[in-house]
């Protein structure tokens, strides 16, 4: 913001010149309007004092009528250009005009509102205009600027009081002869050869009315300072030009450019707030996902757990078969071995029983989390969230290309000054005086320096802003970025239902499981109850043992190919539940990094305007009605337009001829 207000002091300091050295700027006058151009000269002597002011006043455009009102607080009227009369009444003045504009002059005694005083110091030591005459040594010449005027505007709804918004400039020639190694501070010295000229400028009350300080009030200054070597020192007259029009000159009124950056801005801060607010719906939706899926995943591992301990009891049951079988065998060598073998076929089926007994419910947590993961991708995938989220992201992209198009028509209104310039050296070629045209032309190339340095500074600012700026690449960036990760949780969510599918097609295998098992195992408790009737059947058993022996390999190939099964699920559960960290984890980081880009950037920049530009804008704009409203020194009457500048000569320092 600094910079900002910086840039508009330059903005300013060219205008004054600008509109200073404009003698009339009669083209933009409407024809059917009296515009009253006020010229008030003044005679000083070599410090600055007033001794004599002389107005000469020019009525433009006064032939629209035969008479023309006008009011005037002259003494000595005299019509300097022709023979048309005039009636005084007090102050009120009415000239026969005719056809023809009116050009008269007349004297005053009037406070002026604006002063000059010159001081001189040689090798440290001050002096008076007749001490440092014909003197030598490092020499210090003072042109310090007053300004009178001041009025009271309301600014933010308190009273403030503000200085008339006036440029003076001075011009100062040194000869090469008697001045060398000339300085100056505040303005420009221009070598011709024979002469050194020097042009200083000053804004006398222009700080304290835009409420600045520092840095930025040094570009405001009210005075300047010459230094050289000299020998034999003496003085010209010193011509000073001071004029009150130059935030009119400079056709701010609409302040479109003001106007259209406070716009943008204000879309900027509220796109940004709405990108912190979805990145934080998606911060929140990824971690509630995280967290259900370590329930699944709990759940998973249980499973696994369940379907480890089958395998193994299915191994122990294939081991009680062929036990059991080689019993049968054995029947005929004694009942003992038979109901032996009996026990441990009813012991295996138990242990079978007990391991898988919690196997539903343990499957039943599993199966709840599948489906709170596959809610929460569900939910993830919204096209409203993807919307919000993608609109905050547009957003914060078009209004980076507003401000770049504000400021490129900012930039483009610079080539008024071009224009301004080439007419003010049409007048300047005009000129018969020589030493003037120089003088002249030299505030014309300060102009153009000005005017140029102005227009690369605006656009340096269209380039950082432009389509192929690291700040536009980077809003669009983020709005890609965005979109990207709503494709992965849509693509997520299109395999939500096949996996809730096969999760109740693997509920509805392990409750079939456990119900045989079961069945097995009251088989198992019947076999030990019955040894006496088994034993009788013994026979019957030992034929069919064959077939007990298939079924039980068959038994533990299938616990077998479930473990593989669940194995997978498990390194692909552990695949998943990594994948939702790393995107829960970005997710997070996408969230801080968009708060601290909204309240360390966007809401920073919107404090910063808020506290200082928003200040100086408004007074800037009281001090374009305060320019507008200062338009006579004399007196004007209500019907015409005004325009007054200010001209300043002291007298030379110099030896008396003899």
């Amino acid at each position: 913001m600094k910079r900002k207000v910086e840039r508009i002091g330059k903005t300013i300091v060219s205008g004054l010149v600008i509109s200073g050295l404009v003698l009339g700027n009669g083209a933009f006058v409407q024809a059917e309007r009296v515009k009253k151009m006020e010229s008030v000269y003044v005679n000083a002597d070599a410090s600055g004092n007033a001794k004599k002011i002389t107005v000469s006043d020019w009525l433009k455009n006064a032939g629209i009528g035969a008479t023309v009102k006008d009011q005037s607080s002259l003494k000595d009227i005299v019509n300097v250009k022709g023979d048309e009369s005039f009636e005084q009444n007090g102050e009120g003045v009415d000239w026969k005009a005719g056809q023809e504009d009116i050009y008269y002059e007349g004297t005053t005694d009037k406070e002026l509102p604006v002063g000059v005083s010159v001081s001189y110091e040689l090798d440290g030591v001050e002096m008076s205009a007749e001490e440092i005459l014909g003197k030598s040594g490092k020499v210090k010449i003072k042109v310090s600027y007053t300004n009178h005027s001041k009025v009271n505007k309301k600014i933010d709804g308190e009273k403030q009081q503000l200085y008339t918004p006036f440029l003076m400039a001075t011009g100062v020639i040194l000869p090469t002869e008697t001045f060398s190694d000339v300085e100056v501070d505040h303005g420009k010295v221009v070598n011709e050869g024979s002469n050194n000229i020097v042009i200083g400028f000053g804004l006398p009350g222009m700080a304290d009315s835009l409420g600045v300080d520092g840095d930025v009030a040094e570009k405001l200054p009210e005075a300047f300072e010459i230094t050289a070597n000299v020998t034999d020192f003496s003085l010209g007259n010193t011509i000073t030009y001071a004029s009150a029009s130059i935030l009119s000159d400079l056709e701010i009124e609409d302040d479109d450019t003001l106007e259209e950056l406070e716009d943008s801005l204000e879309e900027l801060v509220d796109s940004s707030e709405e990108l912190v607010k979805g990145s934080h719906t998606l911060s929140d939706s990824l971690g509630e996902l995280k967290e259900k899926f370590a329930q699944y995943e709990n759940g998973e591992k249980e499973l696994n757990d369940g379907i480890t301990t089958l395998e193994k009891s299915g191994n122990k049951l294939m081991k009680g078969v062929k036990e059991y079988t080689s019993g049968v065998d054995t029947l005929a060598k004694g009942t003992k071995d038979y109901v032996g073998g009996a026990k441990q076929i009813t012991s295996g089926s138990r242990n079978l029983y007990n391991a898988v007994k919690g196997m539903p419910n343990s499957y039943k947590e599993f199966s709840d989390g599948i489906r709170q993961y596959t809610n929460g991708v569900d939910v993830l995938a919204k096209k409203e969230t993807a919307d919000q989220l993608k609109g905050g992201a547009s957003s914060v992209s078009a209004g980076i290309s507003k401000l770049n198009s504000g400021l490129s028509e900012l930039e483009s209104s610079y080539d008024n000054d071009t224009k301004l310039i080439a007419a003010l050296k049409a007048q300047v070629a005009q000129i018969e005086d020589e030493v003037q045209k120089q003088t002249v032309l030299a505030y014309v190339d300060k102009l153009e320096e000005l005017s140029k340095g102005q227009k690369e500074s605006v656009g340096a600012l269209v380039k950082a802003t432009g389509a192929q700026s690291e700040l536009k690449t980077g809003a669009d960036q983020v709005a890609a970025g965005v979109g990207k990760v709503f494709a992965g949780a849509s693509e997520l969510s299109s395999k939500s239902e096949a996996l809730r599918s096969a999760d109740g097609k693997m509920t509805a295998s392990i409750q079939s499981l456990v119900s045989n098992i079961q069945k097995l195992k009251e088989g198992g408790d019947k076999l030990s109850a019955n040894d006496k009737k088994l034993l009788a059947g013994a026979n019957k058993i030992l034929k069919s043992s064959k077939v007990v022996n298939r079924g039980g390999r068959q038994l533990v190939q299938g616990a077998g190919k479930l473990k593989k099964g669940s194995d997978a699920l498990d390194k692909a559960t552990g695949e998943v539940a990594e994948g939702i960290g790393k995107l829960d984890d970005g997710a997070d980081e996408l969230y801080d990094g968009m708060k601290r880009f909204d309240s360390e950037g966007i809401q920073e920049i919107n404090t910063r305007y808020e506290e200082d530009f928003a200040d100086l804008k408004d007074r800037l704009s009281a001090l374009l009605d305060v320019s507008k409203e200062y338009n006579n020194f004399s007196g004007i009457h209500e019907n015409m337009d005004g325009e007054v500048k200010f001209i300043i000569e002291t007298e030379e320092i110099s030896k008396e001829e003899e």
